[in-house]
């Protein structure tokens, strides 16, 4: 029974996480926020994420290009580029999804010791040099914030080549196959308190509605009595 409690908890908590990143995935994209449902929704078999780590790493990211100023189409698709290089460098680099994540993230803000602990360095010396290969006139310098975000991002999907499409080609290894192991037993968890949150739901609704109605007496409060 108390193993049984522990679950139902730990499946109540995955599926409320779940329902909230999914209402930051709907203010960041918008009308994008379908593209993010579907890609969340493959990512599992080819990257081994849960749709709740998929959605937080392609939200968390969007977010912040957004507010670089980038829009549309083009945060879609670098978020989701980027989240899947995250489970493919935890792969690479035998990293935790979360870890790998943090590293990516920290490396498209701006802050270069994370992803240079692997090797990759995205100081703006590297990255004027990038710049003059693809033909750009502007120095990083001279760049807006959110040209200097699409500049990281094309730079550190060349960098890391070698790693993209890690995890679909070891998925059969001891390690992936640990790593699916966890994320099949979340997702697991996070259907199990899809199904149990409508109740519970109804039984707090009711329960505060009862604790309201014995708090109130004429505008007043027992408290106050």
């Amino acid at each position: 029974a108390k193993v049984l409690t522990q679950w139902s908890k730990a499946a109540i908590q995955a599926a409320s996480d779940l329902e909230e990143v999914q209402n930051v995935v709907d203010t960041t994209f918008g009308e994008g926020a379908r593209q993010i449902e579907t890609w969340a929704k493959t990512a599992q078999t080819q990257f081994g994420l849960t749709e709740t780590q998929a959605k937080r790493f392609t939200s968390t990211l969007g977010a912040m290009m957004k507010s670089a100023g980038l829009a549309g189409p083009e945060i879609v698709s670098m978020s989701t580029d980027l989240a899947g290089l995250a489970a493919d460098m935890a792969s690479f680099y035998n990293l935790d999804f979360d870890e790998a994540f943090q590293k990516i993230r920290s490396g498209i803000s701006g802050q270069t010791e994370p992803l240079k602990q692997l090797g990759i360095n995205m100081n703006e010396a590297t990255l004027n040099a990038f710049a003059l290969q693809q033909g750009l006139t502007k120095t990083f310098s001279q760049m807006s914030q959110g040209e200097q975000i699409m500049l990281r991002y094309q730079y550190m999907m060349q960098a890391t080549a070698d790693a993209q499409g890690d995890f679909a080609r070891t998925s059969d290894g001891y390690a992936n196959s640990m790593r699916m192991l966890k994320t099949n037993i979340d997702t697991l968890k996070t259907a199990l308190g899809e199904a149990l949150i409508p109740t519970l739901t109804d039984v707090i609704t009711n329960i505060n509605n009862v604790v309201g109605a014995l708090t109130q007496k004429h505008d007043r409060t027992i408290l106050d009595e």
